[in-house]
């Protein structure tokens, strides 16, 4: 529901600029009520998969376990380890800033689209921390993890099989921010391979503080790095 204002932010601007042809008319209370029961359900359906997934493969979410079992929160949380990931996500997010202003030097992207400003991109900063951690590292590398498991029939994954699930996560996470790109830049093998590469290099690095640290340091590593990355700097304009 956090990313509402954010989409629609989006088609305004397309409309503005004659890429679309979109209906901007209908009721924001309407849109929040269709989204909100679709992402309860589909969220409760991932959630419940992923924390019964991951834990076959010793992963998920180490404070919910320990809710859960009666254990004292402060024994799970390690303050240490959340501002050492949320540095890291910072050190990743300016490196790959670092690494676009050498880009434009070289190879400037022409833009096809004015991006949504900095107000819109700090709620959906938010947004996207929570949901794609969930979707990608509490689900679907938790699954890849124990799906490579069961076929190994192994008691307990190996280094080897989380590495597999962190970079095969990464890569579909990488596929799955095309076509949000797309309607920034033109899609050509350098702003493709471009994304490909950003979000691999992202999604690995949250695969490793998932694995490491649990879903919520991962959840707050994220949202770090994409206020850092966007509401900070300025990677595409």
């Amino acid at each position: 529901m956090i990313n509402i204002p954010f989409s629609r932010e989006v088609k305004r601007l397309k409309l503005e600029a004659g890429l679309a042809n979109l209906n901007l008319k209908g009721s924001i209370y309407d849109e929040l009520l269709t989204i909100g029961i679709s992402s309860l359900i589909l969220g409760t359906i991932l959630i419940f998969i992923g924390l019964w997934v991951s834990s076959r493969a010793n992963l998920g979410a180490p404070l919910l376990a320990s809710y859960f079992s009666k254990e004292p929160t402060h024994k799970t949380l390690h303050w240490k380890a959340l501002l050492s990931s949320i540095l890291l996500a910072t050190i990743v997010a300016l490196l790959l800033l670092v690494l676009f202003e050498v880009q434009k030097e070289f190879y400037p992207v022409s833009h096809k689209l004015t991006r949504p400003s900095k107000p819109f991109y700090a709620l959906v900063s938010f947004s996207a921390g929570i949901s794609e951690e969930i979707i990608f590292r509490l689900g679907l590398m938790s699954l890849i993890i124990t799906v490579i498991q069961f076929l190994k029939k192994a008691e307990n994954p190996s280094n080897k099989m989380i590495w597999t699930g962190i970079i095969i996560s990464a890569i579909v996470f990488g596929l799955v921010h095309l076509p949000l790109s797309k309607n920034f830049v033109e899609p050509r093998p350098f702003t493709i391979g471009t994304t490909m590469i950003g979000n691999l290099i992202t999604g690995s690095t949250f695969g490793w503080i998932f694995w490491k640290r649990g879903l919520l340091i991962a959840i707050m590593s994220h949202i770090t790095f994409d206020l850092v990355f966007h509401v900070i700097g300025t990677p595409f304009g």
